[in-house]
């Protein structure tokens, strides 16, 4: 990444890797779960590229988090093949299972996403790209968002506290709409704000201007990009070999 005498980019906690790499590998990595069908070495293997991506940039607790549910997943299927459950009961293990199998990979990369990628970087990316300003924006006002977001409904959940607010508390039994009034409201008006201000931020920024913008960092591809790309076509080529 180049440097500029009077700026030094910011060093990546983990490994890194070029905004445009991560959007193509979500999609693949979607893709691929939507055609397995039973098998549980590559099922595994996709979990596991989000969860060590995760440990990497010291996301610590999610990573831990869905790796106890996928392990949990795995156990609870082995048991109900050799013991057999309830068919209630297994249908709703079943259900959970392909969430976790299928779907939590997708979201834990995106999550990754969100917190390994400064907007910055993935406006530069999408510029590079040629992706019109009409995505670019909004999206890149979601890297900001999810994080204050979650700063705001903290203090709400402080302020509910000092006043005593909470689950279970003798206050909530009495008068169970308090969370209503005290927490969903005020997240709901914070979130039309928070929307409002980071929009206007982008834009305060050169977004949507007539001028091109110009940026210090500039995204590129190194090593382990090219590690990802080697890895997502042995992981195609596994998929195609599958499904024939």
């Amino acid at each position: 990444m180049e440097e500029n005498l009077l700026y030094r980019p910011p060093k990546h906690r983990g490994l890194y890797l070029d905004p445009r790499t991560k959007l193509l590998f979500l999609f693949v990595l979607a893709t691929l779960l939507f055609l397995l069908h039973e098998n549980l070495p590559l099922n595994s293997i996709l979990v596991l590229i989000p969860i060590l991506l995760l440990l990497s940039d010291r996301q610590y607790r999610p990573a831990w988090i869905y790796g106890g549910l996928f392990i949990a997943a795995v156990l609870a299927k082995e048991f109900d093949r050799r013991m057999g459950f309830p068919y209630l009961p297994a249908m709703l293990l079943g259900l959970l299972s392909e969430l976790i199998f299928r779907f939590f990979p997708v979201f834990m990369f995106g999550y990754y996403i969100i917190k390994s990628t400064k907007p910055n970087e993935f406006i530069s990316a999408m510029e590079l790209w040629h992706i019109p300003e009409s995505f670019i924006i909004p999206v890149s006002v979601v890297f900001r968002f999810v994080p204050t977001l979650r700063e705001e409904n903290r203090s709400i959940g402080n302020a509910m506290r000092m006043r005593g607010i909470r689950f279970g508390a003798a206050k909530f039994w009495k008068n169970p709409t308090m969370i209503l009034e005290y927490r969903v409201i005020p997240l709901m008006m914070s979130v039309a704000k928070i929307g409002d201000e980071l929009s206007a931020a982008a834009l305060s920024r050169g977004l949507g201007g007539p001028k091109k913008r110009t940026c210090l960092l500039k995204p590129h591809f190194g090593i382990c990009d090219a590690g990802i790309a080697v890895l997502t076509g042995v992981l195609i080529l596994w998929t195609l070999m599958e499904r024939v």
